[in-house]
């Protein structure tokens, strides 16, 4: 493994171009060895044929996200609000890309074990890792309940999620457990995009999250002008959001 390196995640970009451009500006301005997409990329209606240009011109490692999964869901299964964005993006994008995307694998293994990435819970996009939902708002997960969700190699050292669209760190029988912030749909009052930067420098593991300013008012215009929703699921993130679906999961 090498001593030092710099692995950029992010998560969550919800079909939101114009927060992805901020993000990944950013993101190279800081040259990272690796990139890594935790999934969700294009459930949202701000420009998700832009967003899927820019992801895929990453050159990232991905994983599949509950939404992703989505895409492909027959849409008698689906809430009607979700299953008209499903048949819209179906109308937006490449049959293959959303069959990529709602196949992608679940986990991925970076740095010869060491980091582990996945969505929601190495074992399922559907689940988190870190946080649950009480009915009223988010409580952290009390360590019994993480280990029981964790399940990882003993060579893990650091796992990486997303789902939750909340910024956390946990240590947990050693292991560095970072749920990423979301790239769109925030949800604590703060509109920026999110993203990480997990870097290890002398054999030590840090995280830096980060938050970029972008034009969400142009995205929020071009959500009402060309999307299929109005209200119901909001992707381009204004102040206070809170991304719930119609049966309570982020």
């Amino acid at each position: 493994m090498p001593s030092d390196l710099s692995i950029a995640i992010l998560t969550d970009a919800h079909g939101n171009a114009f927060a992805l451009e901020a993000v990944i500006q950013d993101i190279r301005h800081h040259s990272p060895d690796v990139i890594v997409n935790l999934g969700d990329q294009v459930w949202g209606q701000a420009d998700p044929v832009g967003a899927l240009m820019l992801q895929r011109a990453l050159g990232a490692v991905e994983v599949r996200g509950n939404n992703d999964e989505r895409l492909v869901t027959p849409a008698a299964e689906l809430h009607p609000q979700l299953a008209r964005l499903q048949a819209w993006l179906a109308e937006q994008l490449p049959r293959a890309e959303l069959e990529r995307i709602a196949t992608l694998p679940t986990t991925a293994s970076l740095v010869h074990g060491a980091v582990l990435a996945a969505h929601g819970t190495p074992a399922t996009p559907w689940d988190s890792l870190l946080l649950s939902w009480d009915g009223s708002g988010y409580v952290r997960r009390p360590e019994h309940e993480i280990r029981e969700r964790l399940n990882v190699a003993a060579a893990t050292e650091v796992v990486l999620v997303g789902h939750m669209h909340r910024e956390d760190v946990r240590s947990v029988d050693g292991c560095l457990l970072v749920s990423v912030g979301p790239v769109s749909s925030q949800g604590d009052g703060d509109p920026r995009a999110r993203w990480a930067l997990l870097t290890r420098r002398g054999g030590r593991w840090q995280m830096e999250a980060r938050r970029v300013e972008y034009d969400w008012d142009a995205a929020a215009s071009w959500e009402r002008e060309h999307g299929p929703l109005e209200d119901a699921v909001n992707h381009a993130c204004p102040p206070n959001l809170e991304m719930r679906d119609f049966n309570g999961r982020a």
